[in-house]
Formats: C-alpha cells, sequence, structure tokens
C-alpha cells in the first residue's frame, strides 16, 4: 500500500553540483504521478508523487522539474545537471512521496507557471557527493487549468448537517438539524465566505431546513413541527404551527407563501403568507420528503430522504418521479440556471439534472471522505445540503466530518466550497 506523506516545499536555489557523471550504484526515482489538486490554473497546487529508490544511502535528496511539454523529448540529465536553480528541492523520501508544488512556481526555463501550458515533470537523486543525479523517466503530461474544485473553508462546527442558504452579502446560513438523525438541534450558525462561524440564533428544536425570503427574514422549518420566521437581526419567531409532522425543506415564494416538506407525513404543505397551513399534495411517491426547490413554471421539484427519487409537482398537482439519483438516499435539491443539483447523501456525491431529466454526476468520487481537490478526485461524507452565492460562482456543501460508519450520526460538520466554473 503506498505510505502517502504530503509536504509542502517551495523552489530553492541550486547548491552548484553540475560536475561528475552518476555514481554506478546511483538510481532514479520512478513511478511518477501527477495531478493539478484544486486546479487554481497557476500551479500552486500542481502535486506530483513518485517513489524513490529502495537503497537510499548514496542518495542526499532530490529534486522536482517542470518542463514545458514540447520541450519534454530533450530533457536529460545534462539538461537536468544545467538548471541553475528552477527546481523544487526535496531533501527527504521515504516510500511513494508526494510533494506540491506553490504559487509562483516556475518551470525550468524561469518560466512561471500558468493556466493552458502543458508541462511534464521530472525528478532526479542527488548524490551524498554531489556527484550524480540520474533523471527518472517523464510524468504524463498535465495542463494547467481553471475548473471548478472543492475546498474546505471551516474548522469543524459541532453542530448537525441541517439546511442551508445564503443572504445577500453570501454568509452561509445552516441549521442545526442535532447530532443524530433523532434532531433536538438548537441553533442556527452563520458562516462567512471566509469561514468564519458563529451562532446566528439559538431558540430552535431540529433545526432542518431554510430559505430566505426577498426581504432578507430566514424560514427556519423544525422537526418539532413548526415554522420559525428569523429576521435579519436574529430575532425568532414561530411563524406558522401546527404541522402534523415534521418539517424539513423550504422554498419561500415572492408572494411570501412557502411549500414545505413534511417527512413524518409524505406530502408537502404550503403555507400562506399569513402563516396558514394546508395540505398541498400528498402522494405515494414521497418518501420523507426532504429538499424542495420550484421552477419558473411553477413546477415543485422533491428529494426523497427515504431513496433516490427526485419527485415532480406539476402547478395542476400531477405527481411523477423526474430522475431517480444513486445511493438511495437523498439530502436536498436546488435550482440553478438549466439544472437542478441533488445532494446524494449515501452516494456521497452531488449530482446535476438537467430539466429532461438526465442525471449527471457534479462533484464527488463517491468514496466517504472529505478530501479535497478537482470535482472528480474530491470526496463527500454523507452531504446533505448545497447553497448558491448570489453571483453563481461558488456552492456550498455541509458535510459530516469524520468516518463513523453510522449514518445516523450527523455532526460535526465542516462547510465545503466549489468553485463553479461555466
Amino acid at each position: 500500500m503506498k505510505n502517502y506523506h504530503f509536504l509542502l516545499l517551495l523552489f530553492l536555489a541550486a547548491c552548484g553540483d553540475s560536475d561528475s557523471s552518476p555514481l554506478p550504484d546511483l538510481k532514479a526515482p520512478s513511478g511518477l504521478e501527477v495531478r493539478d489538486i484544486s486546479n487554481f490554473g497557476d500551479g500552486r497546487d500542481l502535486q506530483l508523487g513518485f517513489t524513490p529508490p529502495t537503497d537510499l544511502t548514496l542518495i542526499k535528496s532530490f529534486r522536482a522539474y517542470v518542463v514545458k511539454s514540447e520541450n519534454a523529448v530533450d530533457f536529460d540529465s545534462l539538461s537536468a545537471a544545467s538548471v541553475s536553480q528552477h527546481f523544487l528541492a526535496i531533501d527527504t523520501a521515504v516510500g511513494f512521496t508526494t510533494v506540491i508544488f506553490t504559487a509562483k512556481s516556475k518551470d525550468v526555463d524561469g518560466d512561471l507557471l500558468t493556466e493552458g501550458q502543458a508541462y511534464n515533470l521530472f525528478v532526479s537523486s542527488v548524490g551524498t557527493e554531489n556527484n550524480g543525479s540520474p533523471l527518472s523517466s517523464t510524468s504524463v503530461n498535465i495542463t494547467l487549468e481553471q475548473v471548478s474544485a472543492v475546498r474546505t473553508i471551516t474548522e469543524v462546527i459541532n453542530a448537525g448537517s441541517g439546511g442551508m442558504d445564503i443572504d445577500a452579502d453570501g454568509n452561509i446560513y445552516m441549521g442545526d438539524f442535532g447530532a443524530t438523525l433523532d434532531a433536538g438541534g438548537t441553533s442556527i450558525y452563520k458562516i462567512t465566505p471566509s469561514g468564519e462561524v458563529s451562532v446566528f440564533n439559538n431558540a430552535m428544536n431540529g433545526a432542518s431546513g431554510n430559505d430566505f425570503d426577498k426581504e432578507g427574514n430566514l424560514y427556519q422549518s423544525s422537526t418539532a413541527g413548526y415554522m420559525s420566521k428569523i429576521t435579519p437581526a436574529g430575532v425568532a419567531s414561530t411563524f406558522a404551527s401546527g404541522f402534523t409532522g415534521g418539517l424539513i425543506g423550504v422554498s419561500v415564494q415572492d408572494d411570501g407563501r412557502l411549500y414545505t416538506c413534511n417527512c413524518g407525513g409524505n406530502l408537502i404543505n404550503e403555507v400562506s403568507a399569513e402563516g396558514v397551513i394546508s395540505i398541498y399534495v400528498a402522494n405515494d411517491l414521497f418518501n420523507c420528503p426532504n429538499g424542495i426547490d420550484v421552477d419558473e413554471e411553477g413546477n415543485l421539484y422533491v428529494a426523497n430522504f427515504g431513496n433516490g427519487d427526485v419527485v415532480k409537482v406539476t402547478p395542476d398537482k400531477e405527481v411523477s418521479v423526474f430522475a431517480t439519483i444513486p445511493g438511495g438516499n437523498n439530502g436536498h435539491l436546488l435550482i440553478h440556471k438549466d439544472f437542478i443539483y441533488v445532494v446524494a447523501r449515501r452516494g456521497n456525491a452531488i449530482y446535476k439534472v438537467d430539466f429532461n431529466g438526465t442525471v449527471v454526476r457534479f462533484a464527488g468520487s463517491g468514496t466517504r471522505g472529505t478530501a479535497n481537490g478537482g470535482l472528480s478526485q474530491a470526496t463527500f461524507s454523507l452531504p446533505n445540503d448545497i447553497a448558491i452565492s448570489a453571483d453563481g460562482k461558488k456552492m456550498y456543501v455541509n458535510d459530516v466530518e469524520g468516518s463513523n460508519p453510522d449514518e445516523r450520526i450527523i455532526s460535526p460538520v465542516v462547510i465545503r466550497e466549489i468553485d463553479i466554473i461555466e
């Protein structure tokens, strides 16, 4: 099994050791792997992995070289020896070793790594007497590109993963559902775009789904069967009470009405602007309805927690299965431009569905974890809800920190950020 050692290293000046031929026993590194883990487009987190020779007694250190792909075929040990300073110095390597480049890294020509340029990487061994630098075979080529990526923006938050929404200033609001799926969480947390966390309100009971109205009031549903309205100052009041089941997802309309998912009743409630509760639609296709959003034509899209179905409800209240998401257990969903983004909670991924019902995985490898990186490499851990910034450039996801096999445990959480490149 590979032993990954993540080291943050900087480009250093060479020590002036371009003389002599390689020692007979000095071996080159092998097995190069390369990827751009967060795709900033400037090489700041270009990642290189390699396996050093088994016998390290004659090796003092290693050097990594970034070569423009059009020059890679002519790059050899003599070329490496002639590079005076533009390499990455690696002091130690044991087993499979991974190193990460930094911002303003340069290739062997002294040029800054740039988006759109294809590169090949090499690693050499440096002898203890500075008299040998055999060169590895080349890596595959890689082109730096600015594409969507996943990163963690908060420390661990001691809360359960409830619903999320974003205010006009870009702050994220997350309900604390509770430590487990038994609910009971009392707080709503406010998270700034830079990841600072504070308590916005702590008078809830099983805070689940939420949504802002156009005046900036936050409507927070409760598994205890009531809906709260919280002003921008954080003052809460009961907007509607007397629901016959636990409430989850919420979607507030411009006219003040709202729809909310009633998980226990397998139905959707409608609440008037005055707080009057009615049953909008009940149907056997609902299986603990969880997430909800409404398109421009008035169609409701509902994500089931009890299975992988996304259910569509037309304005005429015709109910049908619109799409099925892998994993068999959905979190929330959100409509953004031409897609419905659905959280596959048990599938540990986020999917996007077009309005023809075509399902495509958007982010996450499908393996449980909280590893950052490009969309296909990053991992999620029982994600629950998503929110998108007003400018459409960032998506936020709440994730369960840790890998407890009990899927009922939904605390603590971290907030993940995804670049949306369109």
